[in-house]
């Protein structure tokens, strides 16, 4: 997965390990289809659309037999260089951790539609002198038709953009892999310069959890992956993720998933 947008029909390429560098954005046209996103229940149906600006935090994806869809992933850096310049793009991504699913009128269906059939028309033509400038702007079109669809859905954030900036840059750390090193949030407030507890306070207004669940989830899924791979000793993976010793380790895979580290791996793989 190399392409900074790539085109699809159905979510198997969420099990790429490389999903994380991506942004998905998904439109569903028949069928229907489940998944977790940070251990939370999400169903897509028929005229839905969804955004999933963390892929690693999902899970368990299923589709019925005769689901259809438009899915388009665009790689977070090309996202970076070229998103809108607004306060709801922090909003926004930040209430999507609540909720990834817009259900759109059929007016948005076209509108999505719409922007998602130039945008492939014009990826091939990649010998046009301002090809980025040009795909830029047409993602950003297609960006800010979704901030439409989003504000027309469910309003205005319940939240001060100076609480969203809060969050987004406790996730951002978080996303850049603290949590090995770091699994405390008197840290990560620290960083911030807020309080432990005014933190926790903002993550949960904002998105429903504590910062302790963000922390911890995004640890935990890190540690999946690491399982996934049995050519890494459970030492080597407690050492990568800095606990101190392999029953630390253990314990605390224990209070999060009820099982222990070898059970896991045992159980899931």
């Amino acid at each position: 997965m190399e392409e900074d947008i790539i085109f699809d029909d159905n979510f198997k390429r969420m099990n790429n390990k490389n999903i994380h560098l991506y942004c998905t954005h998904a439109l569903c046209h028949e069928g229907e289809a489940s998944f977790l996103l940070a251990e939370k229940s999400f169903h897509m149906k028929q005229g839905d659309c969804i955004i999933l600006p963390h892929n690693e935090l999902v899970s368990e994806i299923t589709e019925t037999k005769d689901f259809k869809a438009t899915i388009v992933y665009i790689s977070n850096h090309f996202l970076l260089n070229n998103m809108p310049k607004n306060e709801y793009d922090v909003i926004g991504k930040l209430t999507l951790l609540r909720n990834p699913i817009i259900p759109l009128t059929k007016a948005g269906q076209q509108i999505f539609m719409e922007d998602i059939e130039i945008i492939r028309k014009r990826t091939v033509n990649t010998a046009h002198h301002f090809y980025n400038e040009l795909m830029g702007c047409l993602v950003d079109t297609f960006v800010l038709d979704l901030y439409d669809f989003h504000a027309q859905v469910y309003g205005n954030a319940r939240f001060s953009g100076q609480q969203a900036l809060l969050m987004k840059r406790f996730i951002e750390m978080l996303s850049n892999k603290e949590y090995q090193k770091h699994k405390e949030v008197s840290y990560y407030a620290s960083k911030l310069c807020v309080t432990p507890k005014y933190l926790s306070e903002v993550c949960k207004k904002i998105s429903g959890s504590t910062a302790n669940f963000w922390i911890d989830h995004f640890t935990i899924v890190a540690i999946s992956r690491l399982l996934a791979d049995k050519s890494l000793a459970l030492k080597e993976i407690a050492e990568q993720m800095n606990f101190s010793s392999l029953s630390f380790f253990s314990r605390y895979m224990q209070r999060l998933l009820k099982v222990s580290p070898s059970e896991y791996r045992g159980n899931n793989l």
